[in-house]
């Protein structure tokens, strides 16, 4: 059995992984380098606590309250484009409360796992630096604040060895001196982790190497139709034949499935980054500054700073404005923060964003040798290995694949 993956970030190495550790064949296909992307410019979360949906109550409100600012968090570039208003509108539907809690199950017990399957791929040799210890939210608003505890409590109940306290004013003056007075209270977890999400890809794609899967990197794969039941990959004019194709290509998913007639619900959520020196008086352990939407995560070798989620297409273009309100965050959380050496400069991600906040995994209704495993938001390094576990269950069916419905092509 042969399969090609189209894709080389961590949702396409993972899949090629676990596909090779199953006895298959495995082609990887990519016009960049591993990684390169999203899958390397991410705040590099492990993070079995924040997998719950982006469409949630009250979120395009605020997106729409937050158009006029240049420097917003969350923000919406509205595209006269039926697919794209399609989307939108879709995606309101499912921002109710219980549309939400049922998303965040389907993301709790995907993740319920994922600590295990770091685990087990670095007991395999896959080499990546990874980080434990504490997460710390810190809010301004209370009512966020007892809004994300729920979230939480349900978490707990759902991911083995998960925990959570609330801080107070004091607990966060003795974890954080620093903290500022209109910060109202902090959520702490343990059971988190975070990554560097460069090392993790490189030592990803490191080991699919060493189990001698095959990369074809620097030129785009096409898909050609040869009959009813098959599909060929065409790269560089040479054409390729497997049973089964996955495509994992990101926000690129559906020029891939454009080839072939296809599509699924897809949109391009922007998201900006900076990695700063490290500096003495910086932070320690993983932040989450709740209102501006800010992951803080220290490294060994610097302090990445992420955030911020545009709708607005497939645009690599660097907004320094709406970046720069990552770091002029920083003022409102705390008193003090270490002076930069030198103005930094900003990186960009494209995350694959689904109307209802959860990953497409699995076949194409009318094409069931093409699987798809795309639209993670800002879970693709966290559920990468989950997914690609799932798509080695599809393809050689060991095991039944999981969440089926939930994850389905067709689902909306």
């Amino acid at each position: 059995m042969k399969t090609i993956v189209i894709g080389a970030g961590a949702i396409g190495l993972s899949a090629a992984y676990y596909l090779r550790k199953s006895g298959v064949e495995v082609t990887i296909v990519d016009p960049a380098p591993p990684g390169s992307k999203a899958s390397s410019h991410n705040a590099g979360w492990v993070v079995p606590s924040m997998s719950t949906p982006v469409p949630a109550p009250g979120v395009l409100p605020q997106a729409l309250r937050w158009m006029l600012r240049r420097d917003s968090p969350l923000y919406i570039s509205p595209a006269v484009n039926p697919q794209f208003l399609r989307f939108m509108l879709t995606m309101l539907r499912h921002c109710t409360t219980a549309r939400f809690e049922a998303g965040l199950k389907v993301l709790a017990e995907l993740s319920a796992e994922t600590l295990q399957l770091f685990d087990e791929m670095a007991a395999d040799g896959v080499r990546f630096e990874s980080h434990t210890g504490p997460l710390t939210m810190l809010f301004k608003d209370a009512r966020k604040l007892d809004a994300h505890a729920a979230e939480l409590e349900t978490m707990a109940k759902l991911i083995p060895g998960f925990s959570w306290r609330a801080l107070d004013r004091q607990d966060l003056a003795r974890e954080l001196p620093h903290v500022a007075a209109g910060v109202a209270g902090g959520l702490q977890t343990l059971g988190d982790r975070s990554l560097d999400p460069e090392s993790f890809t490189k030592g990803l794609a490191a080991a699919c190497a060493r189990e001698d899967v095959e990369f074809r990197l620097g030129r785009r794969a096409s898909l050609q139709q040869e009959s009813n039941a098959s599909i060929s990959v065409v790269v560089g004019g040479e054409v390729l034949q497997a049973n089964r194709v996955v495509v994992a290509a990101g926000v690129w998913t559906n020029e891939v499935l454009a080839d072939i007639n296809e599509g699924v619900a897809l949109q391009a959520g922007k998201g900006y980054g900076y990695d700063l020196p490290c500096q003495p008086g910086g932070p320690t352990h993983p932040l989450y500054l709740a209102e501006a939407k800010v992951a803080i995560t220290p490294l060994q070798s610097k302090v990445r700073f992420a955030g911020t989620m545009g709708f607005g297409g497939i645009d690599e273009r660097i907004n320094s404005i709406r970046a720069g309100g990552l770091l002029s965050s920083l003022p409102s959380y705390f008193t003090q923060w270490p002076a930069l050496p030198r103005p930094p400069h900003p990186w960009t991600g494209l995350r694959p964003m689904t109307p209802d906040g959860l990953p497409i995994i699995g076949p194409l209704p009318r094409q069931p040798h093409v699987l798809v495993a795309t639209g993670h938001a800002m879970l693709g390094v966290s559920l990468a290995p989950p997914t690609g576990r799932l798509i080695a269950e599809m393809v050689t069916g060991q095991l039944p694949a999981r969440h089926r419905a939930a994850l389905a092509a067709d689902r909306f």
